[in-house]
């Protein structure tokens, strides 16, 4: 019998990406993506008979529908309304744990975290995941969290920077030769559709850290994109002080110390700085990024 398999919220980048791969799957499983608007879901995605698109909202607890699934794929959304972040954790940690308790199908979780989210403090946004770690890492039989490190398609605003005359790109990565592994949504949603079809289970909770195939710094990134571009670009700093500034144009004004606070924790002596090492919980991707900026550009 095909897997059943639950992605929610399936909105989201790592959500949408895992579930491409999963349809694309030799096992065939059946998956339901929950939307909070499944108006929304891609056309790819509904005309595949193996797929059900429904409605369901985290925050509110509503249409969280598990049952019949075999493992269940959350990833905690960000909050940009107003809302407390932690306080919306919370909330929504909560009505999914009450959602697999009440679907006794579910053998396996698997948790999108993030870097660092390990600790209590000093991580800014990542607050999120550390409030769902602790609430779903014993929800059901075998729960398996993730921690990617940065995504590299979120730095697609450097390509658009690079159009202009003069290009100048910047990068909130200090000092420039100050490196951090970065992970493509390709090597995301391949590592997260394994884990989900897996056979063997693993001890449960099992942690593990998925990183890009090596580290890079913004002099990395800088280079990357003129091989992309073809252009010689000038690299633009954003120092610590000047970070809240940054974000400001960026962010509704609750949220800036939040981010502020994430980048911070991964420059030299944050929080999370000392988890960027290779070592035997992490899992290597194989996209470089290079390789990222290319297909974005020419997209």
């Amino acid at each position: 019998m095909a897997p059943h398999i639950t992605v929610v919220p399936a909105s989201t980048k790592a959500g949408r990406e895992t579930i491409r791969v999963l349809l694309n799957s030799e096992s065939k499983p059946i998956v339901r993506g929950i939307y909070r608007d499944a108006s929304k879901a891609p056309s790819e995605f509904v005309q595949n008979s193996n797929f059900e698109a429904v409605q369901g909202d985290v925050g509110a607890g509503t249409g969280l529908d598990f049952g019949r699934s075999d493992a269940v794929f959350y990833i905690p959304p960000p909050i940009y309304d107003g809302t407390d972040s932690g306080e919306f954790a919370t909330r929504a940690g909560n009505n999914v744990e009450s959602a697999l308790k009440a679907s006794p199908s579910v053998k396996r979780l698997l948790l999108f975290s993030a870097i660092g989210a390990q600790n209590d403090h000093g991580i800014g946004i990542l607050r999120l995941n550390h409030i769902a770690e602790n609430i779903l890492k014993d929800a059901v039989p075998e729960v398996i969290i993730v921690r990617p490190s940065y995504f590299q398609e979120d730095l697609a605003s450097v390509l658009e920077e690079a159009r202009a005359d003069p290009p100048v790109i910047t990068s909130i990565f200090t000092p420039a030769d100050h490196k951090i592994p970065m992970v493509s949504l390709k090597d995301i949603s391949e590592v997260c559709a394994n884990s989900l079809l897996a056979e063997t289970a693993k001890p449960s909770p099992h942690y593990f850290k998925l990183f890009g195939p090596r580290s890079y710094s913004a002099l990395d990134l800088k280079k990357a994109v003129e091989e992309v571009t073809s252009k010689t670009v000038e690299l633009k700093l954003i120092e610590r002080d000047q970070l809240s500034e940054f974000f400001a144009k960026h962010l509704p004004e609750p949220y800036v110390q939040e981010l502020v606070d994430m980048t911070t924790a991964g420059l030299p002596g944050g929080v999370i700085d000392k988890d960027f090492v290779y070592d035997d919980d992490t899992v290597k991707g194989r996209i470089e990024l290079v390789d990222t900026l290319r297909e974005l550009y020419t997209k």
